[in-house]
């Protein structure tokens, strides 16, 4: 394997591995539930708040991650692309809550975050009409991981924990799944939908420029 290309699948399975345990295990129930406690499922102002902030930050750092991931391979994606998950991500999840509850809150947003990908990307993939599909059915395989896995843990072992230990508990036995899904789910998918030709170009780009400074 080309080694650009094993480094941004090493860097997309190390970013995907780290950012959803981080920001949606651990730092999205501190902040939605460490400052404004448990909530029914009618949230108080405050804690509609906070949880609204809590997803803003998790979905901003996965972009922020697959930006830099991308530019390894030479494919610059700037900040303004982070605008439609802050949109979308949160406004589904609100929608799949209020709707049809848990776990569709969790199911709809990884849905947008999968749409959203499937297009912005689709100009950097060798086959974009099935990277379509593909981006797709890899985030909703995502969620059914963490959804059968952390929400089947709180009914057996976590349900009956106090406080914030419950809350993340739970979303870390979410997230981990669907990060592993995320990591290596698309890890093969990137590794056959990257262009090699891409990365001869980029690679023969670099030793040209190194030779020029040299």
């Amino acid at each position: 394997m080309d080694a650009t290309k094993s480094m941004f699948l090493k860097k997309w399975v190390s970013g995907s591995l780290f950012v959803y345990p981080a920001f949606l295990g651990i730092l999205h129930p501190l902040i939605a539930h460490g400052f404004t406690g448990d909530h029914d499922k009618i949230l108080t102002t405050s804690q509609f708040i906070m949880h609204s902030i809590s997803i803003f930050i998790f979905v901003f750092a996965t972009v922020v991650t697959r930006n830099k991931t991308f530019e390894v391979v030479g494919k610059k994606k700037t900040l303004s692309d982070t605008w439609p998950f802050l949109f979308f991500a949160p406004w589904v999840f609100w929608l799949g809550y209020y709707t049809l509850f848990v776990p569709f809150d969790i199911l709809f947003m990884f849905l947008s975050i999968g749409i959203i990908n499937a297009i912005q990307l689709r100009p950097f993939i060798k086959s974009p009409t099935k990277w379509i599909w593909q981006c797709i059915l890899g985030y909703l395989l995502a969620a059914f991981a963490g959804i059968l896995i952390g929400l089947g843990a709180y009914l057996r072992y976590y349900k009956n924990f106090q406080g914030i230990s419950r809350d993340l508990a739970t979303w870390t036995s979410i997230s981990i799944p669907a990060a592993i899904v995320v990591a290596y789910y698309f890890r093969y998918i990137l590794s056959t939908q990257i262009p090699d030709e891409e990365l001869q170009d980029m690679a023969s780009e670099n030793k040209l420029q190194l030779s020029q400074v040299a």
